[in-house]
């Protein structure tokens, strides 16, 4: 079948797509220009909030920095002053607090939370040490160097509590993992802790792998008594 050919008046006269197309946005554009202007408003405005809350978010970051700053400052004056770490932690608690509750979420405010965890330990205030911990852990928990650190200070602070089954399972937690970052002093208190419980097994296994894997700790000695005797 033989193909018909098309004039080249007929080819000028066939309507082209993309012009079809171009032309029916401008004509849209004509006559929806009021919605359109306050389209293009809406997105500069959106632009200009975006740009604006970064200026804002980097301000907040730099008062939580100071405010970190100034906190730490004044919990080192109180530890010189204050004999009583209970009283030196007192001292700086409110501080401490109105950095989490208006910097929370900045850099400054989430490592002002490990610190403050820290002193609530020393201070000897467990369950507050444990909450902080505990939400430091959701803040930095998939941070290597930072898990270990964190785990001991919770396992520490539950220990302080009294609660001995839940502390035992944040050092088995250590204990476990890939990271050797105070793993020795890890398995040292399981080695304790399972003594004190009665699972002598537990105990001596503990002990045995602190001075197979760590010789050189400064538990290794006592260690290796506890696991032989």
């Amino acid at each position: 079948m033989a193909k018909k050919r098309i004039s080249r008046k007929e080819l000028v006269k066939g309507p082209d797509e993309f012009i079809t197309l171009t032309g029916k946005v401008i004509l849209w554009a004509r006559n929806n220009t009021k919605p359109l202007f306050i389209g293009i408003c809406a997105i500069l405005a959106l632009i200009i909030l975006l740009s604006g809350y970064r200026v804002y978010n980097n301000r907040r970051g730099q008062a939580a920095a100071v405010l970190l700053s100034q906190t730490l400052g004044a919990y080192q004056e109180a530890q010189s002053r204050e004999e009583d770490p209970d009283k030196a932690f007192a001292v700086v608690k409110q501080d401490f607090n109105r950095l989490l509750n208006e910097y929370g979420r900045q850099p400054a405010g989430r490592a002002g939370r490990i610190i403050f965890a820290h002193a609530a330990l020393s201070g000897h205030s467990a369950d507050e040490a444990i909450a902080l911990y505990r939400k430091a852990l959701m803040d930095f928990g998939r941070d290597s160097s930072m898990l270990n650190i964190l785990r001991n200070g919770l396992a520490s602070a539950l220990l302080q509590k009294g609660d001995r089954a839940a502390a035992i399972e944040e050092f088995r937690k250590i204990a476990d993992g890939n990271s050797t970052l105070l793993k020795d002093a890890a398995l040292f208190h399981l080695g304790y802790l399972y003594s004190a419980a009665g699972e002598a097994e537990k105990s001596r296994k503990a002990y045995q792998q602190l001075g197979t894997d760590f010789p050189n700790s400064i538990y290794a000695g006592i260690a290796k008594e506890r696991a032989s005797g």
